[in-house]
Formats: structure tokens, C-alpha cells, sequence
């Protein structure tokens, strides 16, 4: 089974219901999540807030743009046949329904770096067993794109436009259509158990990649480099399972 974390944002909004996938996606393994849970509700603040799976959606996307993404290097690893039917399923689900978004991004076998920049050390929570604790943050929608902002600037202005900056960009315009009375929730989930528990309950890779950023503001180049390395290096092993699959 594959190892997940999520990033989920949670918004004052009705249930959504289940939504079957198209049966042609399952047959060629592109779903690893359960199409019974399809909401999440949480208290936030003291109001209910939820987070729609919208898994159809969301599978659908991420089968055309890995289809798309390898076409351009000449290789399909995804047959075309199903790549043109999740294409035309996608427009299809679009059309009919123009004011769904996805709430969910994951990622198997780590948490992308990027994703620790939303957030601070006072908002990690420890949940679950205890002999297989996992970790989550949740936090204000806006405090999150304002802390993703000031990161990218930080990093423009050392000149670091592309790739780091690139990435948090693309996250801010997902973020960017969601309601501000809304929360983002990054859960390791199932990531948390390839850590050992006593180790899990210790990470600090938000704090680290925080005082990064901290670090590249003050013109402290190498201290950022060997935070930021610290957090790569504690998720080398993950980032080699990812690329190995």
C-alpha cells in the first residue's frame, strides 16, 4: 500500500456525497484511496468545517496531467486510450459541475518541502496510537498564503525565482480560491510510519524549514542551506522510495 500524506483545505460548505470513478481508472491503478470516504468534517474555531473528497475530480486531473506531463518526453506510461477517456471524463465533469475544486493535494511516500512553508512549529498536533503516532498542522487559511508569500519574496529576493519559488506559486493559486474563513490541514498520515514512533514524535521540519526562510531574509545563506539540508537529508530515504516506485 502506498504511503500518503495529504494537504486538505476544510471550508463552511454542505456535504458532497460519494462520486464513484470511472471503472477504466481503477483497472489501470491510478486510485489508492477509498471511495467511501468522501468527506471529512472537523470543528475549526467553533464551526463545523469540511473537506469534500471529490475524488472522481481529483483523479481524473492527476491522470490527464501525468498522462500529459510524460507525453512531452515521448513516453506514455499512461495507454492513450484511458488518458483520452480521463481527458474527456474531466471536461465533461468540469462543464457539469464549474464550481468544484479540488480540497485535496497529495503525495506518496513524503511531505514535498514546500509544504512544511505553511506553517509553524505551535499548530503540529501528535494523533493516533501511540505506538504509531502521526503528525498534522492546521492553520488559518490566510496565515498559510501569508507565510507561502513572504517566502517566495524572501527567495526573489536572493534570487532564487525558480524551482522553490516556482513550486510555492503554483500552491498559492491553488490556495487562492478558497473562502478566508477557511483551514488547511497538512497531514503526514500514513508517511508518519516510515519515521520510528520515538522519531515522529520529535520531527521538526516545520520549525527547520521556518528557520530557513528566517535564516535567507538575514543574508545568512550558509545556515539556511544546512537547515534546508537538515529536512532533505531526514527525508531522503522517503524522497528514494518515491522515485523507486
Amino acid at each position: 500500500m502506498t504511503k500518503t500524506a495529504f494537504l486538505r483545505v476544510y471550508s463552511p460548505i454542505g456535504p458532497s456525497g460519494p462520486e464513484p470513478v470511472p471503472g477504466f481508472l481503477r483497472s489501470y491503478g491510478m486510485l489508492s484511496e477509498s471511495e467511501e470516504d468522501f468527506e471529512r468534517v472537523v470543528e475549526w474555531q467553533g464551526k463545523k468545517v469540511s473537506c469534500p473528497s471529490y475524488l472522481r475530480l481529483r483523479v481524473l486531473e492527476s491522470t490527464v496531467a501525468f498522462a500529459n506531463s510524460f507525453q512531452s518526453l515521448g513516453v506514455g506510461l499512461i495507454p492513450e486510450a484511458a488518458a483520452e477517456a480521463a481527458d474527456r471524463e474531466l471536461r465533461t465533469y468540469r462543464a457539469e459541475h464549474p464550481d468544484r475544486r479540488s480540497h485535496v493535494l497529495t503525495s506518496a511516500w513524503h511531505v514535498p518541502v514546500r509544504w512544511f512553508v505553511g506553517f509553524v512549529p505551535g499548530e503540529r498536533e501528535v494523533y493516533g496510537a501511540s505506538d504509531a503516532p502521526r503528525i498534522r498542522y492546521r492553520a488559518d487559511i490566510v496565515d498559510v498564503r501569508s507565510r507561502l508569500a513572504r517566502a517566495i519574496e524572501v527567495l526573489r529576493q536572493v534570487g532564487m525565482i525558480q524551482g522553490p519559488a516556482a513550486e510555492m506559486e503554483q500552491l498559492v493559486a491553488w490556495l487562492a480560491p478558497f473562502s478566508d474563513d477557511s483551514m488547511v490541514e497538512l497531514d503526514f498520515a500514513e508517511v508518519s510510519d516510515l519515521f520510528d514512533p520515538e522519531d515522529i514524535v520529535l520531527e521538526d521540519s516545520v520549525a527547520l524549514i521556518q528557520d530557513s526562510v528566517e535564516a535567507l531574509a538575514t543574508g545568512d545563506m550558509m545556515r539556511a542551506g544546512e537547515l534546508y539540508g537538515t529536512v532533505v537529508t531526514r527525508w531522503s530515504h522517503a524522497y528514494a522510495v518515491t522515485f523507486s516506485s
